[in-house]
């Protein structure tokens, strides 16, 4: 279920700022807004994240976006383009169950002895929507390799 992969990401992003604990309002929200702007560009939907680096770390700063594979002639108004490579801890699961699949993996670090990698590198977050209506995703926390 967990794995170590080694992951290169070409993400069209706007990015955004917020209190951590304002997340799971503002990043919906903005991605909605920026999917609808992005309405002609084909790609997966993505997050990505500055991780909470201690308990007075209270705003962080987070791009909601696409994937993609080639270079646009034209990006969405206040758009810019991140190539992010890493190494990551990553596990694949039901959108529903996004705090069980961090808790899942982080425990997975742990145990297998890897060291998070979060000072300077973003947390990933990739949606799949699927046929039955349930949204897959994929959650990428970058580890020491």
């Amino acid at each position: 279920m967990c794995q170590v992969v080694n992951k290169e990401f070409k993400v069209i992003v706007e990015k955004h700022t917020g209190l951590f604990k304002d997340y799971a309002e503002l990043i919906p929200k903005a991605a909605q807004q920026f999917l609808q702007r992005a309405a002609n560009l084909a790609g997966t939907e993505v997050t990505v994240y500055e991780p909470k680096a201690s308990e007075s770390h209270v705003e962080g700063t987070f791009y909601v976006g696409l994937l993609v594979n080639d270079e646009l002639d034209t990006l969405p108004d206040g758009a810019e383009v991140l190539e992010i490579q890493h190494t990551y801890g990553m596990i694949r699961g039901k959108g529903t169950e996004m705090g069980n699949l961090y808790s899942t993996l982080d425990q997975w670090i742990d145990e297998q002895g890897y060291a998070r990698d979060t000072l300077e590198n973003f947390i990933l977050e990739t949606y799949h929507p699927e046929e039955n209506g349930v949204e897959e995703v994929e959650i990428y926390i970058p580890i020491k390799a």
